[in-house]
């Protein structure tokens, strides 16, 4: 929004200076006929840096529909810090990330997660954060035994 605000002004203050006669001709546009006049050389540009990584930001865990002899929760708030920092982490690409997203985990009859991908639809519907809880729940979250295989629906609202 700032910057599009930026631009406007920019564009109003152009328009309103501006003036149908050429700027005149500089010192070095005039020199550039002399052949010992070295060039101008461009400021040296500095290294990307990529964008902080945001911090605060919650995630509010909403009714998970699994099978009714397989309780999810204790292990799905256990892991709502990871969640958050993988929000904040998807936040640095996009500041204006926030929202619902419904997760789809697959567990295994161990209890170990299989994949994890979001249901279609949601404002916080990010690759880049369903990768991340996807990394870090097969990497850390460990389901009791669902007693078979089990898909667990979860949805979650992330707020900055």
């Amino acid at each position: 929004m700032r910057c599009a605000l930026l631009r406007l002004a920019t564009a109003a203050v152009v328009i309103s200076c501006g003036s149908s006669t050429p700027p005149p001709a500089t010192a070095s546009a005039a020199s550039s006929s002399d052949p010992t006049s070295t060039p101008p050389s461009d400021p040296p540009s500095a290294p990307a840096t990529p964008a902080p990584i945001p911090t605060g930001g919650s995630v509010l865990i909403g009714e998970i529909n699994a099978p009714k002899t397989f309780n999810p929760r204790p292990t799905v708030e256990a892991l709502s810090s990871q969640l958050v920092d993988c929000y904040n982490k998807a936040r640095a690409a996009d500041p204006d990330l926030r929202g619902k997203v419904t997760l789809q985990i697959n567990v295994n009859e161990a209890g170990a997660v299989l994949s994890v991908d979001a249901a279609p639809g949601g404002h916080a519907n990010s690759p880049s954060l369903v990768m991340c809880v996807s990394d870090m729940m097969k990497a850390s979250a460990h389901f009791p035994r669902p007693g078979g295989m089990a898909t667990v629906n979860t949805p979650l609202v992330f707020r900055p």
